[in-house]
């Protein structure tokens, strides 16, 4: 890989009531198939309604490619229908300190 590797960390916060297993699953199938990256998920924190998903590794020059996934899975999954009022998905992108960042 040439340039750094990043890693992409989203979280927000789910409504109370059944968490959404349908649309993760749709969202990490779409992501792994269009860029080979494989999302994990994490959750709920301590709070019982945050989580979080992480996708790594993303190389530097697939980085446009990963977002345009992420936001086409995402759209397509419903997910936003599922969080908490006036939350939004919070995406954090860090290049990994040992990929020569």
């Amino acid at each position: 890989m040439n340039g750094p590797v990043w890693g992409y960390f989203v979280y927000y916060r789910l409504a109370p009531g059944p968490v959404p297993e349908e649309a993760w699953a749709e969202i990490f199938a779409v992501v792994a198939g269009r860029t080979g990256v494989q999302g994990r998920l994490y959750g709920p924190a301590p709070d019982g309604c945050t989580w979080m998903e992480v996708y790594e590794p993303v190389p530097e020059t697939e980085r446009g490619v990963f977002e345009a996934a992420l936001r086409t899975a995402v759209e397509r999954s419903g997910l936003e229908g599922w969080l908490a009022a006036e939350e939004h998905r919070h995406v954090e992108a860090f290049p990994r300190a040992d990929s020569g960042a």
